[in-house]
């Protein structure tokens, strides 16, 4: 029997949650061990930790796209720890946008077709869909590049096409996983700007991992993850 997140609050709760992977001995190598985290609504919170320190496991844990060896993520009490895979598709839809540090466009796509994938999947009102992705394209300050494919686009325009994808649909939680990784100091800066005050306006929590030291500063809860243990800095 899973544990409950012990605040209602929370959006997401991880109890416990460790990940183990094979190695060719037969042993096990531990990367997470134990980890408990509760976020709640319009929450900011950064992950620092070296390389292969297991930070993209662990939002891919948090974000249903891989499971835990052991102990129980939710998601609003929701335990989906043992949920199908399909099931977890459905549900993080309207629940999760993700930020990666490639942007991961899909290169046949326009900026605005891109953008607007996740309503497409989720069989949204297109036609109110769209209006949504103009406002967010002009808060980004890149309606003209609504119609250019990602080959034709900067690594800073295309990472403000990533974030108008994630917030589409206004998710309870955005995941990003160094989205700032590929850019200079500058764009870098103006995209982390505009990500935060997108989620404060539309109230969506925010889980980012990242490895500058000034981004970490403008999160409420910064943690780092080492030798397996999330550490509040």
């Amino acid at each position: 029997m899973p544990l409950k997140p012990s605040a209602a609050s929370s959006i997401v709760a991880l109890k416990n949650v460790s990940k183990y992977f094979p190695s060719p001995n037969t042993q096990t190598i531990p990367v997470l061990q134990n980890i408990s985290l509760e976020i709640a609504p319009g929450q900011t919170i950064s992950i620092t930790g070296e390389s292969g320190s297991g930070k993209s496991t662990l939002l891919n844990i948090i974000g249903g796209l891989e499971r835990s060896t052991a102990g129980s993520v939710f998601w609003k009490e929701k335990c989906i720890s043992e949920a199908p895979i399909d099931r977890c598709a459905t549900l993080r839809q309207n629940f999760i946008g993700f930020i990666f540090q490639a942007s991961n466009l899909i290169p046949e796509l326009t900026a605005l077709e891109n953008v607007l994938l996740p309503a497409r999947i989720a069989k949204k009102d297109l036609r109110k869909c769209k209006y949504l992705a103009e406002v967010l394209f002009q808060r980004l300050a890149i309606v003209s590049l609504k119609n250019r494919i990602p080959a034709n686009l900067s690594g800073g325009e295309r990472q403000r096409v990533a974030i108008a994808r994630a917030l589409m649909l206004r998710p309870e939680l955005v995941i990003a996983d160094e989205p700032t990784g590929n850019l200079d100091e500058n764009n870098a800066a103006i995209a982390i700007e505009l990500l935060l005050e997108l989620c404060r306006e539309y109230h969506s929590a925010l889980l980012l991992v990242t490895h500058n030291p000034r981004f970490v500063k403008k999160m409420q809860r910064p943690f780092a993850l080492q030798s397996g243990n999330l550490y509040p800095l």
